[in-house]
């Protein structure tokens, strides 16, 4: 029986800036993206005038003429974002970040009650970073999860074992991972408004309405979530892809058409997972195996191929320092955001 805490920051860019500037506290403050003009974070006090993410900032101001519209300080939010989860590791080294202001750390083997050692790193992060954190605490990752999202604010819940399903059943069925706004409309349409709704419903109708997803949708349902935590001494969540050459080339204009293509394909994977990535890297190996790479951070998360179009050449000729044949170049966005960038 696993012991799992989800960690969710509270409003975390706009609580960022509060806690960096004493002023904007109490304020309704919203960071907005610089280039698409929505907002990617409202304070609860912007939140109380009805403005949510991603509004159009035009629409927010109008909402809330006081409202104070930051630009956004990412290589702050990473740092704070660090802060954070270094409070997990005082506890266990089983952590896993799923984006930049919330993830899990599992607390199974850990002989100090799970609900203390909780209570203790939601203490710390308010004291120390001055922002507030919700967690949920249960047997796995879907559990945990609704758990501190369900009575956000600095929401604190546990669910029991063997209530993972009495917890989860009368909730709407958009709750289920997998289940976004299409699919949820279609299963409204068919009577399957709660989860005991799907959680009742055989396997052979549920895959008239979901297809292939039905029997993990279904499983979600009956609180059953085998999903393995990732900690971070693995790789961190990241999009990436390499291509070998056939033969060794020497033909730049042929290799940033390869990175265009896998960025293509990339940003395709980034949009169905609803990400946006701050940090591009072109890697490359030569003839010798021999391998250089440069690294690049975007003013704000993208998940539009097109923002990073005139990047790619640019990091190529960063990254190709001996002007030798190459054998193989590879592509990898990092720095991983949910998708309240989108336009």
């Amino acid at each position: 029986m696993r012991t799992l805490v989800h960690l969710d920051a509270d409003a975390f860019f706009a609580a960022v800036e509060q806690a960096s500037d004493s002023r904007l506290r109490g304020k309704p403050v919203a960071v907005g993206g610089e280039k698409r003009g929505i907002i990617a974070s409202a304070s609860y006090e912007a939140r109380s005038f009805g403005i949510y993410t991603p509004m159009p900032t035009t629409q927010a101001r109008r909402l809330c003429p006081k409202l104070i519209v930051l630009p956004g300080d990412f290589e702050r939010y990473e740092q704070f974002s660090n802060w954070m989860f270094g409070y997990c590791y005082d506890f266990t080294p089983e952590v896993e970040q799923t984006s930049i202001d919330e993830g899990y750390f599992d607390l199974s083997a850990v002989p100090k009650p799970p609900v203390e050692i909780a209570l203790t790193i939601r203490k710390a992060i308010g004291q120390k970073l001055k922002i507030t954190v919700s967690e949920g605490i249960g047997t796995n990752k879907l559990v945990s999860a609704v758990a501190s999202k369900l009575t956000k604010p600095a929401a604190f819940n546990e669910v029991p074992p063997g209530c993972e399903a009495a917890f989860l059943h009368p909730l709407p069925n958009h709750w289920l991972p997998g289940v976004g706004p299409k699919t949820s409309e279609r299963l409204n349409t068919a009577g399957l408004t709660r989860i005991c709704h799907v959680a009742a419903t055989p396997l052979e109708m549920l895959e008239l309405l979901l297809g292939s997803q039905a029997a993990s949708v279904r499983q979600f349902a009956h609180g059953i979530d085998e999903r393995p935590l990732i900690p971070a001494r693995q790789p961190q969540k990241s999009f990436s892809q390499q291509e070998t050459f056939a033969t060794d080339l020497t033909d730049e204009e042929y290799v940033n058409a390869t990175l265009r293509r896998m960025a293509d394909n990339l940003f395709s994977k980034l949009r169905e997972e609803g990400r946006s990535i701050r940090t591009l890297t072109v890697k490359v190996r030569y003839n010798d195996m021999a391998e250089d790479q440069a690294s690049e951070s975007l003013i704000e998360p993208s998940d539009l191929e097109t923002d990073v179009y005139g990047r790619l050449h640019a990091l190529l000729r960063q990254a190709w320092k001996r002007r030798v044949s190459l054998r193989l170049v590879s592509l990898k966005l990092s720095s991983v955001y949910d998708g309240r960038f989108r336009s």
